[in-house]
């Protein structure tokens, strides 16, 4: 069964045609289902797990990237299919899952192109998309093996399934080729400034780095310091933090342009 999340802003009345011309070609495709509207007054994953209680089902959220991120996680290690339908031009997850947006993107749902993906996991809590956090105060070791002590930057990206550069759009023509592997059991970790356009190690005048981790613990530099890390941009982490590779996946509806 089909189970259709629509985002809280989407019952404002502007948004009213845009909602309708999903729904129709939804209906024509013959792939319809309950719908339910998320609010404020019940949890994204509470919504998720009344779902879940029906057998194998196909949640699709209908809305912004932050939602479908709060999604996933009730997802991890589930039967269930999940899938997005992007109302918003500048969705981030779209561009990655090769979707297209409002209407289009239910082709794509019909055609259950479905792809397994990991999740990251920071304090034994799972992460779906990104850490990010200030490093100046911290060091960084990893897989156990090695530290690394952060200067002259000002932002950490941990990145299990995200553009690997700080903006998360770009005009660079490399752009489409910037992002993670989700599928590796590896998590990038990108070093840098957050106000530079683009990220990789790829020649001298390049100041931000990136490198591969399975698991990696974030220490305050000074005993009783704590550093604040946002997680997945919806939730704080106080450190000390270990982040690794979580063994559970996620299945995913994906278009036929994916970057993953």
């Amino acid at each position: 069964m089909y189970f259709y999340i629509y985002d809280s802003f989407l019952s404002e009345k502007r948004y009213e045609k845009q909602v309708n011309e999903i729904e129709i070609r939804l209906a024509n495709l013959g792939i319809t289902g309950k719908k339910i509207r998320f609010s404020i007054l019940k949890s994204i994953s509470d919504i998720i797990k009344e779902s879940l209680r029906d057998k194998n089902p196909t949640v699709v959220i209908v809305g912004s990237d932050e939602t479908f991120i709060q999604a996933a996680i009730p997802m991890a290690n589930q039967k269930a299919v999940l899938g997005f339908i992007p109302t918003q031009s500048n969705s981030a997850m779209a561009h990655i899952l090769g979707l297209p947006t409002n209407e289009f993107a239910c082709d794509v749902i019909s055609s259950r192109r479905i792809e397994d993906v990991s999740l990251g996991m920071i304090n034994g809590q799972h992460f779906f998309s990104s850490l990010e956090f200030n490093p100046t105060q911290t060091r960084l070791i990893c897989d156990e093996q090695y530290q690394i002590n952060p200067t002259g930057i000002n932002l950490t990206k941990v990145i299990n399934l995200d553009f690997l550069q700080f903006k998360k759009m770009s005009q660079d023509p490399d752009f489409k080729k910037t992002v993670s592997n989700p599928k590796d059991n590896y998590l990038e970790v990108l070093l840098g400034n957050s106000g530079k356009d683009f990220l990789f190690i790829k020649g001298k005048d390049k100041k931000d780095s990136l490198f591969f981790v399975k698991k990696l613990r974030v220490e305050s530099k000074k005993e009783g310091d704590e550093v604040f890390i946002k997680v997945d941009q919806n939730k704080v982490v106080k450190t000390p933090a270990i982040i690794e590779v979580a063994p559970q996946v996620l299945k995913l509806i994906v278009g036929k342009d994916r970057l993953i």
